[in-house]
């Protein structure tokens, strides 16, 4: 077995792209898919774009497992964040149903965890995702997780909103939670943010660590400022995507929350519901349906082809979970945080101490 990697800033990526990225996108959708009825996975456009374009948040590497004759076993990826948690490797390792059983997984893990000792990272993270009504003593991605040495420190849940609402739901929940902020005010746009309102995003999404439930993940405070927020919208568009914010201001004016959605060209049929945060200090004001509310109408006039919003949420995060059910999502997949040191996990599959 061979495993073939690259990177987003190595400047041979696309020689390595057009050999083998597409057996790396293959593997990985199989292998994430394999057990689950509706996998929301990136798709292999907005995938390709991600390494063409690159991304000035993470240094992503990608592997790609080989069998002696060439066959593609399995694929992994490894997310280094470059502006903040700098401890941190995110490690993802895929491997479709018919090559499991066979060492792949591990022989993957070892070359994700070099990398990331080799980057001077010293906790790795990773997720399982598995239907609602499996247990985890039943998943396979969670058997192995725990066997590596990994330990769940955050659940959260996949929730699913068929479209269109209800007819009058939305103007009904946005009735009566106006009555509860009055004096704030909801703004909706689509696309890039304007340039008189590009810092209060960035000190939005900066709070989205702080002030969203974290478990015990070992996150410490993203930084963001304008530049950041720039970046993240022109890798977008390079990947087809289109999207649509909710700001909401206090009655004095300063932003207190916002809410983004996206949409794919690759993939019309589903919206996904990327950050919504209300700031601490603004709670219990239902500010945050006022925001799902105005952004999913704004998104709908737009995207008459979207059948679906998926959403995740920490389990902790009841309030956001109650304002989710109230739209009419419902609950489809459970999703595991999972993290452990480095050396724990190297120790765990057969690799000597960095």
């Amino acid at each position: 077995m061979r495993i073939a990697k690259t990177c987003t800033d190595d400047p041979d990526r696309g020689a390595w792209a057009a050999e083998h990225f597409d057996d790396w996108y293959a593997a990985l959708a199989a292998g994430e898919s394999h057990g689950r009825a509706d996998p929301a996975l990136w798709q292999p456009g907005e995938r390709r774009a991600q390494l063409e374009h690159g991304t000035v948040d993470e240094r992503i590497h990608l592997l790609l497992a080989r069998g002696a004759d060439g066959t593609p076993l399995g694929a992994g990826e490894v997310w280094l964040p470059v502006h903040d948690n700098l401890h941190l490797a995110l490690v993802d390792v895929a491997v479709p149903a018919r090559h499991r059983r066979r060492g792949v997984g591990t022989a993957l893990l070892r070359a994700a965890l070099d990398v990331a000792a080799a980057a001077g990272r010293t906790r790795v993270r990773s997720t399982t995702e598995r239907p609602v009504d499996v247990a985890a003593g039943d998943w396979p991605g969670s058997a192995a997780a725990a066997a590596w040495g990994l330990r769940v420190a955050q659940v959260a849940a996949r929730r699913q909103l068929l479209l269109p609402p209800a007819p009058g739901l939305l103007r009904e929940l946005e009735r009566t939670a106006a009555a509860r902020a009055t004096g704030y005010a909801v703004r909706t746009w689509s696309g890039p943010v304007a340039q008189a309102d590009v810092d209060a995003l960035a000190h939005l999404a900066s709070r989205m660590s702080t002030d969203a439930p974290q478990g015990e993940l070992s996150t410490t405070p993203e930084v963001w400022d304008a530049d950041r927020v720039r970046a993240g919208e022109a890798l977008r568009v390079a990947q087809g995507r289109r999207w649509w914010t909710a700001l909401a201001l206090a009655p004095d004016g300063a932003p207190v929350g916002f809410t983004v959605l996206v949409s794919s060209c690759h993939e019309p049929q589903r919206l996904l519901q990327h950050d919504t945060l209300v700031v601490r200090e603004h709670r219990g004001r239902r500010l945050g349906l006022l925001l799902k509310v105005a952004c999913l109408r704004a998104a709908l006039r737009d995207a008459p082809a979207a059948e679906r919003v998926t959403t995740w949420n920490a389990v902790a995060n009841t309030p956001m979970i109650a304002v989710n059910e109230a739209l009419g999502f419902r609950c489809d997949e459970v999703v595991e945080e999972l993290e452990a040191p480095v050396e724990r996990v190297r120790a765990a599959v057969g690799v000597e101490p960095a």
